[in-house]
C-alpha cells in the first residue's frame, strides 16, 4: 500500500505501487505509473503518460514529463528502476513514438535536465546542471560532469566521460574522455574502465587505438586508420566496438 501525504494531489487514475511514498505538495497526474517502493519527496511534480519503475527516487522539486509546448496530457516518459532524479531536475516527455525514456540505475543531480525524446542508457551518472538535448542518445555508464551540454539528437557512447563545460556538438565514440566547446578527445577513460572491471589487456589496446585513430590532435578520427583497424579481424573486442561506432 503507498503512502500519501494529505497534502499531495494524486489524480483519479495514477497507479501507486506497494511501499511507495509520497511527500508532501506534490502534484501526480492521471497517466502516471509509479513502480514498488519509489520515494517521491516534498513539491515533486510528474505529469503525462509517465512509469516510473520500481525503487527510484525524486528528490523536492523535480519535475518528470512535463511537456515543453504546456499540453501534458501527450507527453510520454519512462524510467527504469532505480533512478535517482535530484533537486530541481527536469525530466521532459517526449511523444508517443518517440517517448524520453532512461533505463536503470541513473543518477540525474541538481538542476539537470533530459529534453523531449532522449534516451539514456543504464548506470549513468550527471552531474549538476548537465543538459541533454532532446532526441540525444546516452549509452551506458557515461559520466557526465557539471554544465556538460549534449546537443539534440546526438549520440555519446558507452564508459564516456565528459569534462566540466564541454559541449558535445556531433556524436562522442565510446571510452572516451571528451573536453572543451566544442569538445576534443583527451584519451581513454581509464578511471571508468577499471572501475567497471576491464582488464590491463583491454585498456592498453583501447589506449593504443585511441592514439592511432587521433593523432593526438583529439578532433576528427583518421579515415585510413579506422579502415586498417576494421579489417583487422584480431583486433580486441573493444577495439572493435569503437571501430563499429566511429563508421568503420
Amino acid at each position: 500500500m503507498a503512502d500519501v501525504s494529505p497534502q499531495s494531489i494524486v489524480e483519479d487514475g495514477a497507479k501507486l505501487g506497494d511501499g511507495v511514498r509520497i511527500g508532501p505538495y506534490c502534484y501526480i497526474g492521471p497517466n502516471v505509473t509509479i513502480g514498488r517502493n519509489s520515494t517521491i519527496e516534498n513539491n515533486v511534480t510528474i505529469v503525462g503518460h509517465t512509469k516510473l519503475g520500481e525503487d527510484c527516487h525524486a528528490f523536492p522539486l523535480a519535475v518528470i514529463g512535463v511537456s515543453r509546448d504546456g499540453d501534458d496530457s501527450k507527453s510520454h516518459c519512462t524510467l527504469g528502476n532505480a533512478n535517482q532524479v535530484r533537486e530541481h531536475t527536469t525530466v521532459y516527455g517526449g511523444t508517443k513514438h518517440t517517448p524520453t525514456t532512461l533505463g536503470q540505475d541513473n543518477l540525474l543531480m541538481i538542476a539537470s535536465q533530459v529534453g523531449p525524446g532522449a534516451t539514456i542508457g543504464d548506470h549513468g551518472i550527471f552531474a549538476n546542471c548537465t543538459h541533454i538535448g532532446p532526441k540525444a542518445v546516452i549509452k551506458d555508464y557515461v559520466r557526465c560532469s557539471a554544465f556538460s551540454l549534449v546537443g539534440e539528437g546526438t549520440a555519446v557512447g558507452a564508459y564516456t566521460f565528459t569534462a566540466g563545460y564541454a559541449l558535445v556538438d556531433r556524436n562522442a565514440p565510446p571510452f572516451a574522455m571528451v573536453q572543451g566547446s566544442p569538445y576534443r578527445i583527451r584519451g581513454v577513460n581509464t578511471h571508468n574502465l577499471k572501475a567497471c572491471g576491464f582488464g590491463e589487456d583491454d585498456i592498453r589496446s583501447l589506449k593504443t587505438a585511441f592514439r592511432e585513430l587521433f593523432n593526438a590532435q583529439g578532433q576528427r578520427c583518421s579515415a585510413d586508420v579506422l579502415a586498417r583497424l576494421a579489417a583487422d579481424q584480431s583486433a580486441n573486442p573493444y577495439v572493435k566496438t569503437l571501430v563499429e561506432e566511429l563508421g568503420g
